[in-house]
């Protein structure tokens, strides 16, 4: 998943969206980082494992494969945050403009540690464009692929045929359904979840 579903799986402090989203940008701190922290670190890393495993996505991701080649985890990553934010009111008490707002402003806080360039930089343009409530709609999730393809370094179909990414969503509605929910039990019997046990699955 993307920036919405690991701060969705994160403690609401700075220090935890921090952890949640640094693996994106960077390796792993040394012991100075803070236990929470580290802790919301480690867990991206392992939301990260599962969803590259997990059998629920397997039909999407045979269905994105010949489309855009070695960048469709990349591409399934953002059709995962256009889901959640398409059935947020379903999933989450709180509204999303609002939970969007909150995770903004605490890692705007966060002094912990240096931000990377590539990091303060993304969360320049996240807090400003509010990219968490614009992965609701079909044009976020084109602009954020659009982006994705002028950073990758190799010739990539993902601006081209981003309208195409969209379109397949409401399609595999229920694959994403299965797999938040299997992703969640993953977690829960981990015990690192805390504050999730209660997410629900769309009706």
């Amino acid at each position: 998943m993307n920036f919405l579903g690991h701060c969705l799986f994160s403690d609401q402090s700075p220090a935890a969206l921090a952890g949640s989203l640094w693996p994106d940008f960077g390796l792993r701190p040394s012991e100075e980082a803070s236990p929470i922290f580290l802790t919301h670190f480690d867990r991206h890393q392992a939301i990260d494992k599962f969803t590259d495993q997990c059998d629920e996505l397997e039909s999407i991701r045979q269905t994105l494969r010949p489309i855009f080649r070695k960048t469709s985890p990349l591409v399934i990553d953002l059709l995962i945050d256009h889901y959640l934010a398409k059935h947020w009111q379903t999933l989450h008490p709180v509204p999303l403009e609002r939970f969007a707002n909150n995770c903004y402003q605490h890692l705007n806080q966060f002094k912990e540690l240096p931000l990377s360039p590539r990091f303060e930089q993304t969360l320049f343009w996240m807090t400003e464009h509010d990219w968490f409530n614009a992965y609701a709609h079909s044009w976020g999730i084109e602009r954020a692929l659009k982006g994705m393809s002028r950073r990758i370094q190799f010739t990539t179909p993902l601006a081209r045929q981003a309208h195409q990414a969209c379109a397949l969503v409401a399609e595999y509605d229920g694959c994403f359904s299965d797999y938040l929910a299997s992703l969640t039990q993953h977690l829960n019997a981990q015990d690192i979840v805390p504050g999730i046990k209660d997410l629900k699955k769309p009706d």
